[in-house]
């Protein structure tokens, strides 16, 4: 006799159908529910059946009138391209605009007002530039400008201390919009030094005084893979953050900014801060990914060709049909990686992908930003992958980046897989997939580190730590960053790693000596199975 299924709750029943729609994906995803016993609880708890938004055939008509465009239709309705192409295909309007755009005929006469659902598509401003612009209150900024900005998000990672610190110095005694800060607050034993190791009830003493709800400590894992989780980041959003990965939040369209602890405090008192307007690059990549090819493979390559050119100190905005095929974790590890060229920022274009990822995520309201038509870039790079192999990279020289095979063979003693730059489900699976039946070698250790609690729980329901711990791998708690470079600290000369972390995951010293070798999940995990790089081609599909 079967268990009886547990009822859903009305708030359960309601998120499903947020995220599934239908009464038989909600079944699916509840354990083979039948649809018909999926619509009788709804009914139940009065919950009507889903249906799709209805737009009347003029407001369809105006909106294509207005832009000519599916896309840029589709985001004022908050619906995808195809589905403004099937409304549109609905009411029979297949033609271009016979005439110029309205969004062209705008003039900023004295004392006019610009209609609110009016966005302007010529005005030569890049996301960089848009987002900056809104978050000063102005209608748009130039390169090489100082504007005074509020932030969307404050994300404090690991010096909490160091920045409580700073703000008491400044003599206010209340932040100034508590509900815009996000902080991580906890070092592992033995991690950091003077004010980063401050007493930790004392930080906790602060955040509650000051009504800070959005702490998440060492067990939810890194706070960058968790704020986004949680729904702290959308598109068109400015954050701040302490540490490099700030860039990492361009997944989802938002614009992420590291800035200086003292900095941050200031903000923290004043509720602004005065940032630079950078230059912006834009980047399109197109082409077919070949075997054992993961966005990893694409992001150090990215970074090779940046590196070469002189890229360096700007925003950069990446599309192209490759980025538009790729999953939020492909998206996180290719704008994260935009920090080893020091980018302010790393930006991919809002697209139906990321609305179904915040679907549930958050209850924030959004408004995507795109870049105008006739924006004005520094340089524009269209990079093809289609003859792309597996790729490594020297962890102290981002320039330094060659396929994998021109370094197979060579020995390591240690393996690092996981980190916020590729610690999320997807990652786990591609590894778990090539270590599948097989063993670490006796030679070699494999470390797992997955990049929150939230991913940690989906592998372990999957069965994918299983199939680490029968290989021989060492499972590390969620977002543990702080023990991996204590072992880095300890490396002997001569040892070579290989990690699926960042450019500033090991000490500099360690890094120099070119011990210290980054790659993809899927290299990680094979060249753990022979103690020795090894091209992960032949281990996958």
């Amino acid at each position: 006799m079967s268990p009886k299924k547990k009822i859903p709750t009305k708030a359960e029943l309601l998120q499903l159908q947020k995220l599934y729609k239908t009464d038989e994906k909600i079944g699916e995803r509840l354990g083979g529910v039948p649809a018909y016993l999926v619509a009788y609880w709804r009914r139940k708890k009065n919950i009507p059946k889903y249906s799709l938004p209805k737009f009347s055939e003029s407001e369809i008509r105006n909106l294509w009138e207005r832009y000519g465009d599916d896309e840029k239709c589709g985001l004022e309705l908050g619906i995808s391209k195809a589905a403004f192409y099937n409304w549109r295909r609905r009411y029979g309007i297949r033609e271009k605009p016979a005439f110029l755009k309205l969004e062209q005929l705008e003039f900023n006469f004295p004392g006019s007002r610009p209609s609110p659902h009016a966005a302007t598509l010529y005005g030569k401003q890049t996301v960089a530039q848009k987002v900056l612009a809104r978050a000063a209150g102005v209608e748009k900024v130039e390169v090489g400008a100082m504007v005074e900005v509020e932030p969307d998000v404050v994300i404090v990672n690991g010096e909490v201390a160091r920045v409580v610190s700073e703000f008491r110095q400044a003599g206010v005694e209340y932040v100034w919009n508590s509900a815009k800060i996000v902080l991580s607050p906890d070092q592992a034993p033995g991690q950091g030094n003077g004010s980063d190791c401050a007493d930790g009830a004392s930080v906790r003493e602060f955040v509650k005084r000051q009504g800070i709800r959005a702490l998440y400590d060492l067990r939810e894992g890194g706070v960058n893979q968790v704020a986004l989780e949680r729904g702290h980041l959308v598109p068109g959003s400015l954050s701040l953050g302490t540490d490099s990965e700030a860039t990492c939040f361009g997944a989802v369209s938002a614009l992420g900014r590291t800035v200086p602890t003292a900095a941050l405090a200031e903000t923290w008192a004043r509720g602004k801060i005065d940032l630079e307007v950078p230059e912006t690059v834009y980047v399109a990549v197109a082409g077919r990914r070949g075997r054992g090819i993961y966005a990893r493979d694409i992001a150090l390559f990215l970074v090779k060709k940046l590196a070469e050119s002189g890229t360096r100190k700007v925003a950069l905005e990446l599309a192209g049909s490759v980025v538009s095929q790729m999953s939020i974790s492909e998206r996180f590890t290719l704008a994260g990686c935009s920090r080893a060229i020091e980018a302010h920022s790393a930006t991919c274009p809002y697209d139906a992908t990321i609305r179904r990822y915040l679907t549930g995520r958050t209850m924030a309201s959004y408004k995507p930003i795109l870049p105008d038509k006739d924006a004005e870039y520094k340089q524009m790079f269209q990079i093809s992958i289609d003859q792309l192999l597996p790729q490594i990279a020297d962890g102290a020289d981002p320039a330094n980046v060659r396929p994998v095979q021109e370094l197979e063979g060579v020995t390591i003693g240690r393996v690092f897989l996981g980190f916020c730059t590729n610690g999320r489900f997807d990652d786990l699976r591609i590894a778990a997939e090539v270590l599948k039946g097989n063993k670490v070698h006796s030679d070699c250790q494999l470390f797992i580190l997955p990049a929150s609690r939230a991913v940690y729980l989906e592998a372990l329901k999957k069965g994918l730590i299983r199939i680490f711990v029968e290989a021989g791998a060492i499972v590390l708690p969620p977002g543990n960053e702080s023990y991996v470079a204590a072992m880095l600290a300890s490396m002997g000369e001569g040892e070579k790693v290989l990690s699926t972390g960042g450019w500033t995951s090991a000490p500099d010293d360690v890094a120099r000596r070119g011990d210290y070798l980054l790659c993809s999940p899927a290299t990680a995990a094979a060249s753990a199975l022979s103690a020795s790089i090894t091209d992960p081609s032949r281990f996958v599909r």
